[in-house]
């Protein structure tokens, strides 16, 4: 049974209505301060002014608290007022920061480029600290102080970007290197300890002088990481060997056993009654000589493959010749048409970019070409600053085959973990994937991406040369039916 409605007391509802409209004039009030409360609010974030105005964004946004306060208290209308006025403060006093600390905040955006945050999160946090003092300064109009603070914040991250470019570039080797320690390799094998050591200093000292040596210091870091893992291998066998109470004449035939299955594999027979130094020597010798037959062979297949295709010019010519007017004479005659506009679109393709930035290749059916102009920031996907020009290019070589299939394909050199470069040149391959999407306005499902690592070399990763030319981008173009222009 429903309870019974009790009986209005009188007055009450005059005073009901009267409320139920002060409601409603407030929330109307409120409905309109809110647009532009919202946009002062948007205003400051864009400014950055979290960053560059702590303390006026900090007061704005303790304002914006006190509307909720206010909103019970019939109040509300000035309590917006007072946070819109607040973050439009806060928003100028971001830009006046930006005017004055331009050049630290650019040292911000090189050392945030670099993963600073990441890499080098102490120094980073000390490099925010200083400046966020540096902008309550000059909120307080302590203009020189402000300035002062700025550029303590500069020349700290600096050192963050610095910082993180060595962890991005060096850490592998340091890792190595400071393994050597508890190892005991400075016992066992002095002289590759020393070696790696200094090499990783010397990779320091590149980076400490100029950081933008990244490739120098990257090709030292490496030799550092080779000489240290030497060092262990040599601490290993030699521990090894005096545990097992083998001679220096024991070594000596287990290198000499070595280096017989080498010259074995390579077909070279080796003579050691002259000492492991002159067996050694031979056995270069002898590799040396193969290489060079190799290379002669190549050359003579490279003029065996031009004499082939000359032969073959000429029989299209002579079968042109014999056709006549009839229509597999119309037939040949299109098809030569349609190999000039290839050859056309080869030329174009090939003109479009300098020896330095790509190499044009065939491959079958299928056109290659290798760029290895394009940069990337170390470690990382996201392309070097300067690649726009040779990316629109790029798009242009891909407009040259407007039916074409490409694959992007991605690779890196042997440097560090197999599985790490693979994920890293299936990134790159996707980013510049993406950018292509956009600029050469060629259907996404024409492009593929995928990213072999470094388990595709086309030169030798011993040097920094071969390791620079493995670290590139392959556009594999399939053309479609071709037509006539």
């Amino acid at each position: 049974m429903a309870a019974p409605l009790l009986p209005e007391p009188p007055g009450m509802r005059p005073v009901a209505i009267a409320l139920a409209i002060l409601l409603n004039v407030i929330t109307a009030a409120s409905a309109a301060d809110a647009p532009a409360l919202g946009q002062a609010r948007a205003r400051a974030e864009a400014a950055e002014a979290a960053l560059l105005a702590p303390d006026g964004y900090a007061a704005a946004l303790t304002a914006l608290e006190r509307t909720r306060d206010a909103a019970t208290g019939g109040a509300e209308g000035a309590a917006v007022d007072d946070a819109e006025a607040a973050f439009l403060a806060a928003a100028r006093s971001a830009a006046q920061a930006r005017e004055r600390f331009g050049a630290t905040l650019e040292r911000r955006a090189a050392a945030q480029d670099a993963e600073a945050p990441r890499l080098a999160g102490a120094g980073w946090q000390r490099a925010e600290a200083a400046l966020a003092a540096a902008a309550r300064r000059l909120e307080a109009a302590d203009e020189s102080g402000a300035i002062k603070r700025a550029g303590e914040a500069a020349q700290l991250y600096d050192e963050a970007q610095l910082a993180a470019i060595k962890s991005a570039l060096l850490t592998p080797a340091r890792s190595l290197v400071a393994s050597l320690g508890s190892a005991g390799t400075a016992r066992w094998a002095p002289k590759s300890t020393e070696s790696a050591q200094a090499l990783l200093r010397a990779a320091e000292s590149e980076l400490d002088a100029d950081r933008s040596r990244t490739q120098a210091a990257s090709a030292l870091a490496d030799q550092a990481a080779g000489a240290a893992r030497r060092a262990l291998a040599f601490a290993t066998l030699l521990r090894e060997a005096r545990a097992n109470d083998a001679t220096p004449e024991d070594l000596l035939l287990e290198w000499e056993q070595s280096l017989a299955r080498t010259a074995a594999a390579a077909g070279v027979g080796m003579d050691f009654s002259a000492g492991p130094r002159a067996a050694g020597e031979a056995l270069a010798g002898n590799m040396k000589a193969q290489r060079e037959r190799a290379g002669q062979q190549a050359e003579e297949l490279r003029q065996r493959d031009r004499q082939i295709v000359a032969l073959e010019e000429e029989i299209r010519e002579l079968d042109a010749r014999l056709a006549g007017a009839t229509s597999e004479a119309r037939t040949a005659a299109e098809q030569l048409a349609v190999q000039a506009h290839a050859r056309e679109q080869l030329q174009q393709l090939e003109g479009l970019f300098s020896a330095d930035e790509a190499l044009v290749l065939r491959q079958g059916n299928a056109l290659i070409v290798r760029v290895h102009g394009l940069g990337f920031s170390p470690g990382s996907a996201q392309l070097a600053p300067g690649t726009a020009a040779l990316l629109e290019r790029m798009a242009r070589a891909l407009a040259l085959y407007p039916a074409a299939r490409v694959a992007i394909e991605g690779h890196t050199d042997s440097t560090g973990d197999s599985a790490a470069n693979q994920r890293l040149s299936q990134q790159r391959a996707e980013a510049v994937r993406e950018r292509l999407i956009g600029t050469a306005g060629i259907p996404a499902g024409q492009l593929t991406a995928i990213g072999y690592g470094d388990s595709r070399p086309v030169a030798s990763n011993a040097d920094e040369a071969g390791r620079r030319r493995n670290r590139r981008i392959d556009l594999v173009i399939t053309p479609g039916a071709l037509t006539l222009p």
